[in-house]
């Protein structure tokens, strides 16, 4: 009578169990899953990591349709907190490199041709050290000349001074 009653219970134990953890693998009701609108105003900081400089490698690996110019200067970082706040955020790093490179009138204007460069507002995202170096006047840019300069690593944004001769890039490391 004993193991009979043993195995009643030890097969209700189980049927309780199974139930318990089918219950627990069933969907819920949906949800609205619409994401929400950030209330954040504030542009994610650069920081830098890689001090001002002036020498051309980084920029020709980066970006090779420069590797003949004369870098006016460089500088580059990742993309997060203010200086002082955490910097211990999870997730994947983004990149930055900003660049002033002087390419010569010639060449500047033969690339606003080619890839149709319009009259464009002067960038306001170049980073502190090296917005000194970007030239005032007329600026030309564009996204047939962004694609140009952009590689599967590294997403452009290029102003050209067809004054100066002077090429503005910006870039993102995807």
């Amino acid at each position: 009578m004993l193991p009979q009653r043993i195995r009643r219970l030890a097969a209700g134990f189980a049927v309780t169990a199974l139930a318990l953890v089918g219950a627990g693998c069933t969907p819920g009701d949906p949800v609205d899953r619409a994401p929400r609108t950030s209330t954040s105003t504030l542009p994610l900081a650069k920081v830098v990591t890689a001090a001002p400089s002036r020498d051309i490698e980084p920029v020709a690996i980066r970006f090779p349709l420069l590797a003949d110019g004369n870098v006016d200067g460089w500088v580059a970082g990742t993309l997060g907190s203010a200086p002082g706040a955490s910097e211990r955020v999870p997730g994947p790093t983004t990149y930055w490199f900003d660049a002033v490179v002087d390419v010569g009138p010639d060449r500047v204007t033969a690339w606003a041709d080619e890839y149709h460069a319009v009259p464009v507002s002067a960038p306001v995202s170049v980073a502190a050290d090296v917005r000194d170096l970007v030239p005032t006047g007329d600026l030309v840019g564009g996204p047939h000349l962004d694609d140009a300069f952009s590689s599967g690593e590294w997403r452009a944004t290029v102003y050209l001074s067809p004054s100066t001769g002077r090429v503005v890039v910006l870039g993102i490391d995807d």
